[in-house]
């Protein structure tokens, strides 16, 4: 300590003067048949992913990678994607991570600002006008199998740049900040020391490739004899499935936000284990830090922006703490605590942290103006060319020595652990035809939109949804504004600025002005009082719906979770599509038991037209039919079927004709009389043709019959599960038998290896229907269990041909469908026929643009098209019984 307290600094610590991919290399000569990796059922050993790691670094020198070179990967967490990174270095040139959820709009920005050369992602650039040369990693893999296991023959200096992480920038466009090796490296050593990682240490890869802290989840284990154990998305999500992984697996260490260990101790975790909570990104709060004490054997916090390499601040929290501090500078690392002259602070005041030392970046890219800004020269040191960073924070120091963080100077904010300029939303909302200016807010991490639009008399609504939706293009979703208000014209304070205070005075005045309805039971009292404080939100008016008001799924975990506490009663979580209002949900409490939503999800009830159903995937889950829900026209309702018994899942369904018919007898109590438009999505199609069946059974008339790609597998035209299984080996044997007539008797032989490679690559690690949205958690943790007994059924059940039409809806050429029929099994069983519809492409996603507008738009005209002819047919038929009367 120096300076009343003024300056902290952390303990001389000597590192190698080398690089990452150095050091890994002399790490594998060391241990070559230690665990590097584990993934799922995969393992691979140091040499292993090293040989992996050397024959990708070989093929990129051969495409023409070269040092100083760019390169943006946006690949999901997987052994491919660290030996990408890793071979990425050893050719001397910096990455870019890319998080695979970002339109890719933002991927072109961020290439285009870097001048990217080069792009490796789960598939190649759509429209590419970058001018760099894009790659799908299936087929760069593959072509990287020719080449030699050694390492290249190249010197990397230790400054070089490692990798470019874009951050929010406040100009409207992202910032990328160029981390070195050296930077990189300080980090690692320090944090050796710091948590004493040994060989034995198994540490969770969970964090998306653009969220800076996975550079200690993959380079730390690595570079020090450890294992790195990757995370698929489903799992990261599901807090359960989570903790059950955790101790399966005997993780050691874990980095990730106070967010997501909040959801692990919202999710049922009660076993202590045997790990190190590692807490970063947002503020750590005391009650979490206590409760994790009692379920972790270490907890520590720590601090550090993008710009000094992760974390430059850390601490240990123990049971004693009465405030959770960010505590004192890693290795090579000191804190400033400067006021506004640049001048230190006295003992006990509150200065700007300002950081220098090792860890310091060597700036942004292309940015000299705002680097002069913010990469300062060093305190009082005019001898040498080092820098120090100014944070924005402010803080102080406690009695302790330990550092208090306590907020930000300007209005750059946090939200879920990203930091966000609020200037770049605004801009892109600029952007929008129809606005003339916009300003964007934050308030208890919600973001709030104000925009003046060019014409006064729009539809208030209308304009806000389709703004929305121009943001979701342009923007990953956590900087998307949830709350939106249309002024006329922005107010100012003395000085000129903007006057945020009268702007977030006018959003609780247009709160008002809608006539809030508060509690008036006791019960709605109790939830209101639950939302209100888990929600962060004044007083909530117990009509507004829960995701409108903020809510998502770590706040609806907590939400039922304390609901459960208070009342004694069990909720699921769907319950709160149907009950998302503090009217509705306190009327559960008068509910003896278990509360479970019905099967029958309501996610369009406007229009005159007869709705269209949907049945859910093998998943169970309506989340993924959301996004398609917003597509149909406003005259079109559109109902979804979730995979839920009539006692929830503890009492499951034993066949699929009871959930069938579960499902009817639900869409009568919403429309009592035909014609009824169906659909299916996956496995649903097998639901709702079997749906069709039961209601012709019941004289009911039947309009459409849609699938949505779904195939039948021959086995579902047997009867027993003896003879389910026999077909089904018999299929795969004569697929493999087909496969290797191929190979052996034309030159189609070459192309089938590569072709199944490649699908097996895309498949295990690299496919994108594993992404999902921030509302399908609300779905999932409780989904879950039921995903494992669908095959319960499916082999029960016997497809049988009807006098029944269908329309298939199935992708062009989807790689799964290569010895398919055309027809995908339905020709002998739909005996009325089958319209097909061919959706381009290999595979589609039916949450994401632009098929799940497509597809809303093609049942709309096939149940129209449908009812047409089904009226005609019931005129026609009515006009010749009044003629032979």
């Amino acid at each position: 300590m120096k300076n009343g307290n003024s300056i902290i600094s952390g303990p001389k610590l000597v590192y190698p003067q080398s690089t990452l991919h150095d050091l890994f290399s002399a790490r594998v000569q060391q241990n070559p048949h230690a665990i590097a990796i584990e993934d799922g059922e995969q393992k691979l050993s140091y040499q292993e992913l090293d040989f992996m790691i050397n024959k990708t670094a070989q093929f990129l020198l051969s495409e023409g990678v070269r040092s100083g070179d760019v390169v943006a990967v946006s690949l999901e967490r997987s052994p491919e994607l660290i030996a990408t990174l890793f071979a990425i270095l050893q050719c001397g040139a910096a990455y870019i991570p890319v998080d695979t959820s970002y339109p890719e709009a933002r991927l072109k920005l961020m290439i285009e600002d870097a001048s990217a050369r080069f792009h490796i992602g789960v598939a190649k650039l759509n429209n590419n006008t970058t001018g760099n040369q894009s790659y799908a990693i299936s087929d760069l893999l593959v072509s990287a199998e020719e080449f030699p296991t050694q390492p290249l023959d190249h010197r990397v200096h230790p400054t070089t740049g490692a990798y470019i992480i874009y951050t929010s920038g406040s100009t409207g466009k992202p910032k990328g900040v160029v981390v070195a090796h050296c930077n990189i490296l300080n980090l690692l050593y320090a944090l050796k020391n710091d948590l004493e990682i040994t060989e034995k240490d198994k540490i969770f890869s969970v964090t998306t490739i653009s969220f800076d802290p996975m550079v200690i989840e993959i380079y730390l284990p690595l570079l020090f004899g450890a294992c790195v154990v990757i995370v698929d998305n489903e799992t990261r999500l599901d807090g359960q499935r989570l903790i059950q992984k955790i101790q399966d697996d005997q993780i050691t260490l874990m980095v990730c936000t106070p967010s997501m260990w909040q959801m692990l101790l919202n999710s049922g975790w009660t076993v202590p284990l045997n790990i190190k909570a590692i807490a970063g990104a947002e503020p750590l709060p005391l009650s979490l830090a206590k409760e994790l004490l009692e379920k972790c054997d270490q907890v520590w916090n720590f601090y550090g922006p993008t710009e000094t390499t992760v974390c430059s601040i850390i601490t240990p929290i123990t049971a004693q703490d009465e405030l959770i501090t960010i505590g004192k500078p890693i290795a090579n690392t000191t804190i400033f605590l400067l006021d506004t002259d640049g001048n230190l602070v006295k003992e006990g005041e509150i200065g700007e942290i300002v950081i220098g030392g090792d860890g310091v970046s060597a700036g942004y890219l292309n940015r000299p103006e705002l680097n002069d800004q913010l990469f300062v020269p060093y305190f009082k040191d005019v001898t040498n060319n080092r820098k120090m960073y100014r944070t924005g924070d402010l803080g102080k120091v406690d009695g302790n020595g330990q550092i208090v963080c306590l907020g930000r100077i300007d209005h750059q904010i946090k939200i879920r652990g990203y930091r966000i300029e609020t200037g770049e939303i605004e801009n892109v909302l600029a952007a929008i035809e129809g606005v003339k200016s916009a300003v964007v807010l934050a308030q208890n991490a919600t973001l709030a939109a104000f925009i003046i639009p060019v014409k006064s008399d729009l539809a208030t609504s209308d304009f806000i949804a389709f703004c929305r939706e121009q943001l979701l293009e342009q923007l990953p979703e956590f900087m998307v504004p949830q709350r939106y208000q249309l002024i006329d014209s922005i107010p100012v304070n003395l000085n000129d600025k903007i006057d945020r205070t009268a702007l977030f005075q006018l959003l609780e005045e247009t709160q008002l002005l809608k006539k809030i309805t508060i509690a008036r039971s006791e019960e709605e009292k109790l939830i209101s009082e639950i939302w209100e404080k888990n929600l962060e939100i004044d007083t909530i008016d117990i009509f507004s719906n829960f995701f409108e008001l903020g809510g998502h799924s770590i706040k609806a975990v907590k939400i039922i979770g304390e609901t459960e506490k208070r009342t004694g009663k069990k909720f699921s979580l769907p319950t709160l599509f149907e009950h998302n209002t503090v009217a509705k949900f306190a009327k559960l409490l008068h509910t003896d038991g278990i509360v479970f939503a019905d099967c029958l999800v309501p996610l369009k009830i406007t229009g005159s037209k007869p709705p269209i159903y949907m049945v859910h995937a093998g998943g169970l889950n309506v989340i993924q039919f959301v996004n398609m829900s917003k597509h149909f026209d406003d005259d079109q309702p559109f109902y979804a079927f979730q995979g839920v018994g009539p006692k929830g899942y503890d009492d499951w369904y034993k066949s699929i004709e009871e959930m069938a018919a579960h499902y009817i007898a639900a869409m009568l109590k919403i429309q009592p009389t035909g014609p009824y438009a169906l659909s299916g999505f996956c496995f649903g199609g097998v639901v709702a043709f079997e749906m069709a069946k039961q209601l012709k059974a019941e004289g009911k008339v039947v309009s459409m019959t849609a699938l949505v790609d779904t195939f039948v597998d021959p086995s579902y035209y047997y009867k027993s599960f003896r003879q389910k299984k026999w077909v089904r080996q018999y299929s795969r044997t004569r697929k493999r038998l087909i496969y290797l007539k191929q190979m052996l008797l034309s030159i189609e032989a070459f192309k089938n290896r590569i072709n199944a490679k490649r699908n097996y690559l895309k498949e295990k690690h690299f496919s994108t229907e594993s992404k999902i949205t921030e509302d399908e958690q609300i779905a999932l943790q409780k989904f879950n269990e039921a995903v494992d007994i669908v095959s319960t059924i499916v082999d029960r059940y016997q497809l049988q041909p009807q006098d029944i039409k269908v329309d298939l809806i199935r992708s062009k050429d989807h790689p799964e469908y290569d010895l398919a029929p055309l027809e995908l099994g339905w020709k002998k069983i739909a005996k009325n026929g089958i319209d097909l519809h061919h959706i381009p492409g290999d595979n589609f996603d039916i949450e994401k643009r632009p098929f799940d507008q497509y597809i809303a738009k093609l049942l709309q005209q096939i149940a129209q098209k449908a009812l047409y002819i089904q009226l005609n047919f019931l005129f026609l038929t009515d006009l010749l019984i009044g003629i032979e009367v």
